[in-house]
């Protein structure tokens, strides 16, 4: 079997396809696929490996494994090692995490950092098991040599900081993004915990919830917004381990713009429920899966970031098993299944949206950024080529449930001076307090003091339903295969297919189950209502291959202004055919302008048997439009 890296390229001029061999039985023939890129092709890949603790004084040498022959198979060149290499870091698991590592350091680079369970052991014990996998041209940050450094390759910076250190390494993190910034298309920082994640978070533990008596979090406390701000003017991706459970956000800037942050997910034996969930003020969840153990299996995640010029295609796959300690061995493990659970593919030459899910209750102030609409403003390319999606809605997206969880500020220690002040801290950085000017989309008492005046007094985060939301990329590279104008890639309509999981992992219907109390999203104690999804559309298994179709959109693509616009038509990339095919015939392009009716019926005088609503409109900005149901790649063809 094959499992296509969906990589879109510019290579020798030209837009190529290809697949790499894997005996992992997955195929990505589905054609919302974007153009895959050959095996020859000039790329950077980059896998992650998440922690890999394995309990008692084990590293989890299986799900390692597994994931190292994974990405032999893939060819990735680079691992990125998030932390926590074992569960005590003594010397015995050290060798133990070697005994897998060494059978592959002729494979990949590898770059480890320090997690909060490599601290337990000595310092010593992580120079002689890790510096020798340090490549020598890494810039070692002063004073922490191999715990926090910084590496160029191809065109990708990558800045490695150990657990603890994200509080005193913001000026060397800056630093290496000024220095390298114009050199490369793409900067990647890694760490161990999150920055604000699901479940723990620097920005909760060490801004929210700090300490006077921790130096850490004092220091945290004056450059937390600065390291947002500095990620989003920079299009960082950041990713982390530490939550045992797979997550892609989009983390605002503290005055503009956003970054992603991937939390890796899982290679240990042992898993965590979804504790505290999106945190709204700063956050958007665009993919998250869920799976704590307490089913009688875990999941093992691998991801892969592929980097071609200014082009980043980005792959994350599971599996599940049901390996608990070393001594099971391998089993589903020997032959894994790989699913593709998320993906993007985008540029620098891009445009952004956050798009909101279709369950906004009627009548919610939509607060400028609450849109469930794909429709976008104007997208032009480096060389005057311009796009928009003109209509369409979110309909299908995923679901998930949090867990309650309680705190309280501890006297003489916490900067909180009473549990009022900190709640008010979790609404200054994290959280939006419920109202009807600014509705919170999560619940309506997403944090609240309970047993207020008695000694039980405490903050609580209440349990609830979060619908993600999506990132649609309109992303430009240029003419390929005979296109005769760039090519525009959309991502993100149709990455995800309609499931809902509760707090543990557990399955749940999206259909028939009502969500947490509160949660509806309008104020009231109300839970989320279920969802009819579009028929014949996505089959809601956490396979994204399985999904052929994705809600309807409108694209237009206007044309140059020198075109003869009876010459041409508008095309989708088919990685099958390796060729672009005509999203219509000629003999199908209305020559109305697009009209909202036209999203589910054809316009009048196109034939019934035509495959689309579509249109080609020679006045004023000349264009074409057209209702599509798959994201990929686009361009202006010669008709013939």
């Amino acid at each position: 079997m094959s499992i296509r890296t969906g990589v879109f390229a510019l290579l020798a001029g030209g837009l190529l396809t290809g697949c790499l061999s894997s005996s992992s039985d997955s195929s990505d023939d589905n054609p919302a696929q974007p153009v895959p890129t050959p095996p020859e092709a000039q790329a950077l890949k980059i896998g992650l490996i998440p922690d890999t603790q394995g309990g008692g004084q084990n590293a989890s040498i299986m799900p390692m494994r597994a994931l190292m022959e994974f990405y032999r198979e893939q060819d990735v060149d680079l691992l990125l090692i998030v932390g926590d290499l074992s569960e005590e870091a003594t010397p015995a698991e050290y060798a133990q995490w070697r005994s897998v590592v060494d059978d592959y350091r002729e494979d990949f680079v590898m770059l480890p950092l320090q997690g909060n369970h490599d601290i337990k052991g000595t310092d010593q014990d992580w120079y002689d098991n890790v510096s020798d996998l340090i490549p020598a041209d890494a810039i070692q940050m002063a004073g922490q040599q191999d715990k926090n450094y910084a590496l160029v390759r191809d065109n990708v910076l990558i800045v490695v900081v150990s657990y603890g250190q994200i509080p005193y390494a913001y000026d060397f993190v800056r630093e290496m993004i000024e220095t390298h910034r114009g050199q490369v298309d793409h900067i990647i920082v890694t760490s161990h915990n999150t920055m604000v994640g699901a479940r723990y978070g620097n920005i909760r533990e060490r801004a929210v919830e700090a300490y006077d008596t921790s130096a850490s979090d004092q220091a945290f406390l004056l450059v937390h917004e600065d390291y947002r701000q500095l990620f989003a003017e920079n299009d960082v991706l950041y990713v982390a381990g530490h939550e045992h459970q797979y997550l892609r956000s989009l983390v605002s800037g503290y005055y503009g713009g956003h970054y992603t942050e991937l939390v890796s997910g899982n290679a240990s034996y042992k898993g965590y429920d979804s504790r505290f969930g999106e945190s709204e003020l700063i956050q958007n969840v665009v993919m998250t899966k869920i799976n704590d153990g307490s089913n009688g299996s875990l999941d093992v995640n691998a991801s892969i970031l592929t980097f071609t010029g200014n082009l980043v295609d980005y792959r994350s796959y599971y599996e599940t098993h049901t390996i608990f300690s070393n001594e099971d061995g391998m089993r589903e493990l020997a032959e894994p299944e790989w699913k593709l659970i998320d993906r993007f593919t985008r540029t620098t030459d891009r445009c952004d949206k956050i798009v909101f899910p279709s369950s906004i209750p009627e009548g919610n102030q939509l607060n400028m950024t609450h849109d469930k609409s794909y429709r976008t403003s104007p997208c032009t390319s480096a060389s005057g080529f311009t796009a928009r999606i003109l209509d369409g809605e979110n309909r299908i997206f995923n679901r998930y449930d949090t867990r309650t969880r309680t705190t309280n500020v501890e006297p003489g220690v916490s900067t909180a001076q009473s549990n009022t002040a900190l709640a008010a801290r979790y609404y200054r950085w994290l959280h939006i307090p419920h109202a009807s000017y600014n509705p919170n989309l999560n619940n309506s008492q997403r944090v609240r003091l309970i047993n207020a005046g008695t000694p039980d007094e405490e903050v609580q985060i209440r349990e609830t339903t979060i619908d993600l939301k999506k990132q649609v990329s309109l992303s430009w590279t240029a003419a390929q295969q005979g296109s005769v104008s760039d090519v525009l890639i959309v991502s993100g309509i149709q990455g995800q297919d309609g499931t809902y999981v509760g707090a543990r992992g557990a399955t749940k219907n999206l259909a028939t189950d009502v969500g947490f109390a509160g949660s509806y999203g309008d104020g009231s104690e109300l839970g989320k209502q279920p969802v009819t999804l579009p028929a014949g559309r996505v089959n809601s298994n956490w396979v994204l291959d399985d999904d052929a179709r994705g809600d309807d959109f409108v694209l237009q693509f206007n044309l140059p202004a020198d075109a003869d616009p009876a010459t041409l038509n508008l095309a989708r990339w088919d990685a099958v055919a390796e060729a672009w095919v005509a999203v219509a015939p000629a003999s199908c392009l209305s020559n109305v302008a697009y009209d909202s009716s036209y999203l589910d019926s054809l316009p009048a005088g196109v034939a019934a048997e035509c495959p689309t609503a579509a249109g080609l409109v020679d006045v004023g900005v000349p264009h074409i439009w057209a209702r599509l149901d798959q994201e990929g790649a686009y361009a202006l063809i010669t008709r013939e």
